[in-house]
């Protein structure tokens, strides 16, 4: 039994030393602030909400089913004058209605006509919804599209859909359809996975979105993490669920916001009359933390020595700007256990020690945060 018993320790220390090291890798402070246009007409007022915002935006263009790319020329020209791009192949209601071929084919056409001016590209849409088609038949389509996006050396982004308690089949509930379905080369390979969520459609149930992005993390741990939809139909609400989700606090390693309010055309534009511009603005500026738009920045240059540890071990970074910054020890359930640093600091290189004695062996997560930056990393407590 003792042999077996320390076997155990052994595979499991090494799965938690693999993941680690994943995790702690190249900084990934890069944020988006996403919102999402289905239509091109009032090209110009959407193009003036968009520059006006108080952080630059990444919009997301939902290619409508059966419209050729020289559709969008103009369209496509005009927002990314303003805004980073995520270009949305095919909407999951029409999935269906392609074969392999044609959405094949329908890639490649996007591809080559916005190759330069798409950021990141949706390669799938909802891809476990229960509308989308049989399960092999989707992977095909999404496959074939993050092949060819990837052959391009351009983003590829999949949008899975949260449905916990909301299916009629329980495979297609995400967690189980993500780790059957996906192949191994996208589960390491995609730089985006985002999660669409309508509330409406899950009588109002509120996901916990720090264990849904943590154990995402673990399936993806390579891509960054965020909400690709998420709105409301409710006008009542729209307020409220718009302030919600661009103001989540979520700790997960290469979380990067995203949100891609779905009737951003129809509740934000033009800006100048729709009230629900100010909400969206107003909470958008409210987040001190994160950097907008796909492409990563300037990073803390954040570390701990030793990693693993026991039972103490020392945190540096370098602030690269002057200000306020907290530094800050969360368990894996994202309850803050301990606060090492809350003060105002000039631009250096600093180092404290943390003497975690009195905490239980285990995953911890440390978070370094400035008015205008936020690194988060993982270390390991083994006594």
């Amino acid at each position: 039994m003792r042999k077996i018993l320390i076997l155990w320790f052994l595979i499991n220390f090494t799965l938690t030393r693999t993941l680690l090291s994943q995790s702690i890798g190249t900084a990934d402070t890069s944020f988006i602030w996403g919102v999402t246009t289905d239509g091109i007409n009032n090209q110009a007022a959407q193009v003036q909400a968009l520059s006006h915002m108080p952080k630059k935006p990444t919009t997301r263009i939902v290619f409508d089913e059966w419209q050729p790319a020289t559709e969008y020329t103009a369209f496509v020209a005009a927002i990314h004058n303003v805004s980073y791009i995520m270009g949305e192949i095919l909407d999951s209601e029409y999935m269906i209605q392609y074969n392999l071929q044609q959405y094949t084919d329908r890639t490649n056409e996007y591809m080559n006509a916005f190759a330069n001016q798409v950021d990141i590209w949706e390669v799938g849409n909802e891809v476990n919804g229960e509308w989308c088609g049989t399960t092999p038949d989707v992977i095909a389509k999404i496959s074939s599209a993050y092949s060819i996006v990837k052959a391009h050396n351009k983003k590829a982004e999949l949008t899975l859909y949260e449905n916990w308690n909301c299916w009629e089949n329980q495979s297609n509930e995400m967690f189980r359809w993500v780790n059957q379905n996906i192949p191994a080369n996208m589960k390491q390979g995609l730089d985006y996975v985002l999660v669409s969520y309508y509330e409406d459609d899950c009588n109002g149930y509120q996901p916990n979105w720090q264990r849904v992005f943590d154990s995402l993390h673990v399936i993806f741990p390579n891509s960054k993490l965020g909400i690709g939809e998420c709105g409301t139909s409710n006008a009542s609400q729209k307020a409220n669920y718009m302030t919600r989700y661009y103001t989540m606090n979520i700790i997960t390693p290469k979380f990067v916001g995203g949100y891609f309010w779905w009737y951003w055309r129809q509740d934000c534009v033009p800006y100048t009359t729709k009230p629900l511009w100010k909400v969206l603005c107003g909470a958008i500026g409210s987040r001190t933390t994160g950097i907008a738009g796909p492409v990563d920045q300037k990073s803390f240059r954040l570390s701990n020595y030793p990693n693993p540890f026991n039972p103490s071990t020392k945190i540096s970074f370098y602030l690269p700007d002057a200000g306020n910054a907290t530094l800050k020890i969360y368990d894996l359930l994202g309850r803050e256990v301990a606060t090492l640093i809350n003060d105002n600091l000039t631009t250096g290189n600093y180092s404290i020690e943390w003497n975690a004695a009195n905490y239980a062996s285990g995953i911890y997560i440390y978070s370094l945060k400035s008015a205008n930056y936020t690194e988060t990393r993982k270390m390991l407590l083994v006594k």
